[in-house]
C-alpha cells in the first residue's frame, strides 16, 4: 500500500511504525499497526499480508481512498553504530528493517539482507530488494526459493564484526537470541506485538524483561537489545 503523506515523510526513520484505521466503523474496531517499509518522494510504503478482517479490508482499498493514520510511532529505534550490518527478516517482518537498510546504505555502510519465509509465495518483498539493488540471501522452509532452511543458520557465516538487527516471528527472534549467545554477535530485535493504542496507554503490547518487569513495545521500543527482553 502506498500512502501519499507529504506532511509525514520527512519525520519517518527506519524502525518507525504507524497505526492505520482500516474502517470508519466499529467493525473491526481500532487501528492496526504496520511498519513503515519505505519512503519514496511523498509516499509511505506499507507491506502487509492479508491475514484477517482488517488486512482484508485494506486489500479492497483503491487509489484515491483516504485513510487516517497515527504516525510516526516508536520511541526507541535502531542506531547506526558499526560499519557492517546484517538485517534478518522473517516474512512480512522484513518491512521493519527495509527503510533502516536504506538509511545505512546512504551512510556508506555495508548492508546484507537475509529474508526467510515458509515458501516462495510468502517472499513478497523480494522484488523490493531487487529494485533497491541490495545484497540479499533468501531462505524458505520448503526450499521453493533460495536456500532450504531457517534464516537463523546464516549467523554462523558472518563474523562478530557484523551488527545484527532482526524483525519477524517470535520463534525466529528467540532462536537468533539464543544462537547469538554462542556466536557472540550483538543482536537487536524489532518486536511485533498486537497493539490497540500505539503510544503506551493500553498496555496491550508488553513483554517481560530479565528483571521481572515489563516493557511496552510501542513506547519503550519497538527496538530492543536481545538481552533486554524475554519471550
Amino acid at each position: 500500500m502506498k500512502l501519499k503523506a507529504p506532511q509525514l515523510v520527512h519525520r519517518i526513520k527506519g524502525g518507525h511504525f504507524l497505526m492505520l484505521e482500516v474502517s470508519s466503523t466499529y467493525d473491526p474496531m481500532g487501528r492496526r499497526a504496520f511498519a513503515v517499509g519505505d519512503v519514496r518522494n511523498d509516499e509511505l510504503l506499507i507491506f502487509y499480508d492479508v491475514v484477517g478482517r482488517g488486512t482484508g479490508l485494506m486489500s479492497q482499498m483503491r487509489e484515491g481512498d483516504e485513510v487516517r493514520v497515527f504516525a510516526p510511532l516508536g520511541k526507541r529505534l535502531f542506531d547506526y553504530e558499526g560499519n557492517k550490518h546484517l538485517l534478518i527478516g522473517g516474512g512480512v517482518g522484513l518491512a521493519g528493517l527495509s527503510l533502516y537498510g536504506k538509511e545505512l546504505r546512504d551512510m556508506g555502510k555495508e548492508v546484507v539482507f537475509v529474508y526467510g519465509a515458509r515458501s516462495a509465495e510468502h517472499l513478497g518483498m523480494s522484488d523490493w530488494l531487487k529494485e533497491e539493488g541490495f545484497d540479499f540471501i533468501l531462505f524458505t522452509d520448503d526450499g521453493s526459493a533460495g536456500r532450504k532452511g531457517l534464516v537463523t543458520e546464516v549467523l554462523r557465516e558472518f563474523g562478530k564484526d557484523w551488527r545484527v538487527s532482526a524483525c519477524g516471528p517470535k520463534p525466529m527472534l528467540k532462536a537468533l537470541r539464543n544462537l547469538s549467545q554462542e556466536t557472540g554477535h550483538e543482536v537487536f530485535l524489532s518486536l511485533e506485538e498486537r497493539m490497540a493504542c500505539g503510544w503506551g496507554v493500553c498496555l496491550g503490547c508488553v513483554v517481560k524483561d530479565p528483571e521481572g518487569g515489563y516493557r511496552r513495545v510501542c513506547y519503550e521500543g519497538p527496538v530492543f537489545n536481545a538481552r533486554e527482553v524475554i519471550f
